[in-house]
């Protein structure tokens, strides 16, 4: 676990100026699934995996940023027009088998709301997996939620946590944010907040148990 700009592990001292805990969701919250399912993809296709990672990076900011659906996002990279029930039964079947809390992660969040915490989550996701999050109840226990494909605004740049930190209302050095990618957590830091990275749901949960 690295982090950035916390002095004690063992919790925060609380003031009159709101704390925020602020999660990603893939890589933290759940497991990061999405190059899995590209080769899992890719057998069953029988594409080169390196031909539909490429075209992945290619269009994953336009998808992230809501400027692309989903399914049209997986048509370019697959190169081939993708049926609404294919969609279902393939791509979204997969990610919904990987895309649930786990619970001892949800016992601590809701711990830590009962203690006075607010919870927050800032994440990139393209429209289906937002869709898949807000459906089945996964972004209930948050106080502010900021999808990139929603608001259009992506990590690591600057904007995305600007635009959040105004709906937060609180000092910089009173947000947490984890995080399973370096450079997401050091343009974090650079915004003042207090970034972690943390990587996986049973990192997270220890992380969260420290937590006062």
């Amino acid at each position: 676990m690295v982090v950035t700009g916390i002095k004690s592990k063992k919790g925060v001292k609380k003031s009159s100026s709101p704390f925020w805990l602020v999660l990603d969701v893939h890589g933290v919250l759940i497991p990061n699934s999405e190059r899995w399912i590209l080769g899992q993809l890719a057998k069953q296709i029988h594409m080169s995996r390196w031909d539909i990672y490429l075209r992945w990076l290619l269009n994953l900011r336009d998808a992230q940023t809501g400027k692309l659906s989903a399914k049209k996002f997986y048509e370019h990279v697959f190169d081939q027009k993708i049926s609404d029930a294919v969609f279902s039964r393939t791509i979204m079947k997969m990610y919904s088998s990987k895309g649930n809390f786990s619970p001892r992660v949800v016992s601590e969040l809701q711990r830590l709301k009962k203690a006075g915490w607010n919870l927050a989550v800032l994440s990139d996701m393209n429209t289906a997996q937002a869709s898949f999050h807000r459906s089945n109840g996964n972004l209930s226990l948050f106080d502010e939620v900021s999808i990139s494909c929603e608001t259009g605004l992506m990590k690591p740049f600057p904007s995305a946590f600007v635009a959040l930190e105004k709906k937060l209302r609180t000092r910089k050095d009173h947000i947490i944010f984890c995080d399973d990618m370096w450079m997401n957590t050091f343009s974090a830091s650079l915004q003042g907040w207090k970034a972690v990275t943390i990587k996986g749901q049973s990192q997270l949960a220890r992380f969260l148990k420290d937590l006062k």
